[in-house]
């Protein structure tokens, strides 16, 4: 045997005679194809996974063997794969401190309490590191489980699964029929006062049956639940129940059950709540389902559902791909992929245990790490908006715990941890290099810095040609496509009923003029009257004859002439107002171009050069200068081609019946071209870039913050 297999610590090991206590459990798992043997402390509900080597040497704690005949055996049977001493060592003290081992040696009663209050205090501590969520036990529901797992049990089957698709799939075409209807005004509806309050019932509530799933799924396939209590999500009391428990199951897919379980309960909630809404009337039964509705979906996609926080969604994809500890693993991945390669620590160990697992830990590491910033960001800006004070409590909460706890474990391994006695100095030059080289790109480096908006080739108000009066179009004047003046006619249009009219009016102001031209001097009074009547027949009849000279439609600027549907214009009827065609100049045409609210500031005070590129041209980039600005922000669209309906970008509301309205105001900006370029069409889409020179990253992220904080907070 050679030397590195003994310790010098082992005399005080060897002659001791040990086994494990009633309360411990083992079990066979598969993992990734590989076999582990899974230790279950059923009263402290932890787990701890073994290779089949460590197995070999718990399996022998027989309460009669010593630790030195366990081990001679272990190294007869194994051979090279056997523990080395110091492992052995390692394994004792590990059992020893989760309280499964017991043997011939006196119990140290001040240690076991010691033990006992500092697991008390830990597992306090650990409940209040996540400022969302803090959990606090209350009762052990396993029997009324397993009285009433007989009512649920067929639930657990494939006539379940059946029904629980065919309802998802009714819901999601329901959903689809009456989408406009479900997203109207919904963040008003949510806000209300009125409907928080049945919001903070409903959730609860909710909950309390998606545990219950939880709970169910466990004891359906032979495990207990044994916890039931009350954890604050946001500060907002909701039920959770301790399905740990199935964890010792063999089959992966029962795992993977139990932790969407809750999940499929609150969509067959949902999927209930949006039929119950279709068909109710206004009022709070259809509220409620709103509500339940809205839990059971946002929650899902948000939370439950989402494998990259630990709730429902993470234990699914752990047991799905066979890596326990998913999370946490990740992380000591991420640690020793920096201990290894960046301090050359030659002693650090991976977590890696199987092939494919290392592309999952680097993954989820960082996903998963930035996922909680994002959503935990999300979350401090929906309380503030309500509760200012409280929302910044959370927030600098969540930043001692998420950065400030990280970055202070780093600094306390870079100072005392043991494995850097030969590589400190590495170490630090390794982290002030990072650090030094993050800033340098963040406050020196100049990078470019641009805006990309897209607009409409587009036209002054003088070159649409619209109809003046209503009328029936019948004589097109110029030619489509013909060069044309300003003031030369275009388009003739026809009233009959206007014709008659003028006729009318034309033979009312002579009758007038003459009855006036023979009314008595003396009688002053009819004079007046008729005077009267005369001047409003007089006006009736001028506003008439404009009316009627407006049929006759005709060009307010110099230009091309074009009249889309020429062919089948003669014959139509024209409504006032109406547009018929255009007249533009190719050879300079304008550019119309929307800039979102947030981008306003910047495109007016710090652009250097403005191009732009056509649909139909991409490659090339034309010069263009800014012309104009239309003084106030709007939030309309100056082509429907613009929105995401049209192909563009921009979002409407989709609260608007008339899909005109933007869901954030837009600043209109008019460009020229600074060189003769023919357009190939009016309305066509392009793309602008407005350029403001070199700027370091700093400077952007912090106008970025500024604005939220403008925009949310008003500060």
């Amino acid at each position: 045997m050679e030397q590195s297999y003994l310790s010098s610590s082992w005399y005080r090991v060897s002659g001791l005679k040990l086994r494990l206590r009633g309360h411990a459990r083992i079990h066979r798992a598969i993992f990734r194809g590989q076999l582990w043997y899974v230790l279950q402390d059923r009263t402290s509900g932890r787990f701890h996974r073994f290779t089949p080597e460590t197995w070999f040497i718990i399996s022998l704690l027989d309460g009669r063997r010593t630790i030195q005949e366990i081990w001679d055996m272990a190294c007869a049977q194994l051979e090279d794969k056997v523990m080395t001493q110091d492992e052995v060592i390692h394994l004792l003290g590990q059992l020893h401190t989760t309280d499964v081992l017991f043997g011939d040696v006196p119990p140290d009663i001040g240690e076991l309490a010691d033990r006992g209050k500092k697991q008390r205090d830990r597992k306090l501590i650990m409940s209040f590191m996540n400022p969302l969520a803090l959990r606090f036990g209350l009762i052990d529901p396993d029997k009324f489980l397993q009285a009433t797992l007989p009512l649920i049990r067929p639930l657990f089957s494939w006539v379940g699964a059946l029904g629980f698709c065919l309802l998802f799939g009714y819901a999601l075409v329901l959903a689809g029929v009456h989408w406009r209807a479900l997203t109207k005004d919904v963040t008003d509806r949510v806000l209300s006062a009125e409907n928080l309050i049945l919001l903070l019932i409903a959730f609860p509530m909710i909950k309390a049956v998606h545990e219950l799933g939880h709970a169910y799924a466990v004891k359906r396939w032979g495990g207990t639940v044994h916890e039931i209590g009350v954890m604050l999500l946001v500060f907002m009391p909701v039920p959770y129940v301790d399905a740990s428990d199935s964890l010792a199951f063999q089959n992966k897919w029962h795992r993977a059950i139990v932790g969407g379980a809750g999940i499929m309960v609150e969509i067959v909630l949902a999927a209930l709540a949006l039929i119950v809404w279709v068909n109710a009337e206004p009022g709070l039964v259809r509220a409620f389902a709103f509500n339940v509705m809205l839990i059971g979906g946002v929650s899902t996609l948000v939370f439950n559902g989402n494998p990259l926080l630990k709730f429902d969604g993470y234990y699914v994809l752990s047991d799905i791909i066979e890596i326990p500890n998913l999370a946490s693993r990740a992380n000591a991945y991420l640690g020793y992929l920096v201990q290894r390669y960046a301090f050359r620590i030659r002693s650090a160990t991976s977590p890696v245990t199987a092939s494919g697992e290392a592309g999952w830990l680097f993954f989820y590491g960082f996903a998963a790490f930035f996922y909680r910033l994002t959503i935990t960001a999300a979350i401090v800006t929906f309380v503030s908006r309500q509760f200012f004070i409280v929302g910044t409590l959370i927030a600098v909460w969540a930043v001692i715990l998420m950065l400030g706890v990280p970055v202070a474990k780093g600094i306390w391994f870079l100072l005392v941890n043991p494995a850097l006695r030969h590589n400190r100095g590495r170490a630090f030059g390794v982290v002030a290099g990072t650090i030094a080289a993050l800033a340098v790109v963040l406050f020196l480096v100049p990078l470019p810095h641009s805006t990309i908006a897209q607009g409409i080739v587009w036209l002054p108000g003088n070159g649409i040609v619209n109809v003046g009066a209503d009328g029936v179009v019948t004589e097109i004047l110029a030619a489509p496509d013909s060069e044309v003046a300003q003031g030369m006619p275009l388009v003739r249009l026809e009233d009959p009923l206007l014709a008659a009219k003028v006729e009318l009016l034309t033979i009312r102001v002579r009758e007038l003029k003459v009855r006036l031209a023979k009314q008595d001097i003396a009688d002053e009074a009819n004079s007046l009257i008729v005077k009267e009547e005369l001047r409003l027949a007089e006006a009736d009849l001028a506003l008439a004859a404009d009316r009627q000279k407006s049929l006759t439609v005709r060009s307010q600027a110099s230009g091309t002439f074009i009249l889309p549907g020429a062919t089948d214009l003669v014959g139509r009827f024209l409504h006032r107002g109406e547009t018929v065609g255009y007249v533009a100049e190719f050879d300079h045409p304008l550019i119309r171009v929307v800039v979102p609210e947030d981008e306003a500031d910047l495109v007016r005070s710090h652009t250097r050069d403005v191009s732009v590129r056509l649909v139909g041209d991409m490659w090339r980039a034309i010069p263009a200068r800014m012309i104009r600005e239309v003084p106030a922000l709007s939030d309309s669209l100056p082509s429907a081609a613009l929105s995401t309906v049209g192909g563009g970008t921009i979002s409407l509301d989709p609260t608007d019946p008339k899909q005109r309205r933007v869901v954030a105001n837009l600043l209109h900006l008019d460009l020229r071209l600074d060189e003769d370029r023919t357009i190939p069409r009016i309305g066509s889409r392009v793309y602008v870039r407005f350029s403001y020179g070199a700027e370091p990253l700093a400077g952007r992220l912090y106008r970025g913050v500024r604005q939220v904080f403008l925009r949310v907070f008003q500060i």
